[in-house]
């Protein structure tokens, strides 16, 4: 194509509401002084004003569709980074870092109740938790395994056998140490989603005056390292 009928067809897609971008792209111009000496006497009419006036959005709209799509993939992908960072500096390798995870579990989620009988008493619905919290009881504090019972809050929906399976393969404890403890909430009855909890709570409970104590020294312990000056 000629340079003349290059710019015959420059004024053509111009009255069509095209561009220059679109313009320099179709015609294979690489000068684009070339293309505004060729246009800038042109007179639009309404109508391709409007055009262009829309192309002009819609070529932002699709150029912050394609901006905003590419920071959610950069996001997502430091996101993955930072959670692989941060599991890099927690990673339990040790005895003593176990039975600080531990104590940290039960200082947020045990019952600190003490009463006549002080017992060690882990309530969450959470199976990775439960399985630190367990190894926590084997391997940090070594208990033996006859020390530790365990119960299963459930509300009627939940079947018993799939949430005494569920809860045993976690845990590690055999089927039949769990009982079964059924909650109903008036308020709620016939309302709750049958998703939440779909095994309900379970309760991990060690009956041991010595265990319990010795569970508080170590929170105890975490408030001190914790409130001294990082150096």
């Amino acid at each position: 194509m000629s340079l003349k009928d290059k710019k015959q067809k420059a004024i053509e897609l111009r009255h069509k509401g095209f561009s220059y971008a679109k313009i320099l792209k179709e015609l294979d111009l690489t000068s684009k002084g070339t293309l505004s000496k060729w246009l800038r006497d042109l007179t639009l009419t309404e109508n391709t004003k409007k055009r262009l006036k829309s192309n002009a959005k819609l070529a932002i709209k699709r150029g912050l569709d394609k901006f905003n799509r590419k920071r959610s993939l950069d996001i997502l992908e430091q996101n993955k980074k930072s959670i692989e960072s941060g599991k890099q500096e927690v990673v339990v390798n040790n005895r003593k870092e176990l039975l600080i995870t531990g104590a940290a579990l039960y200082w947020g989620e045990g019952t600190k109740y003490i009463g006549k009988h002080p017992a060690l008493i882990f309530t969450n619905s959470d199976p990775d938790m439960i399985k630190i919290y367990m190894n926590f009881l084997r391997q940090g504090l070594v208990l033996d395994e006859q020390k530790i019972k365990a119960g299963i809050h459930i509300h009627p929906y939940v079947d018993e056998n799939s949430a005494r399976s569920f809860w045993a393969k976690i845990s590690g404890l055999p089927e039949n140490l769990f009982y079964i403890v059924k909650v109903i909430i008036s308020a709620s009855k016939g309302k709750r989603s049958t998703k939440k909890l779909p095994y309900g709570m379970v309760v991990i409970k060690v009956n041991n005056r010595h265990v319990f104590y010795r569970v508080k020294g170590m929170i105890e312990g975490l408030k001190i390292i914790n409130t001294r000056s990082v150096i």
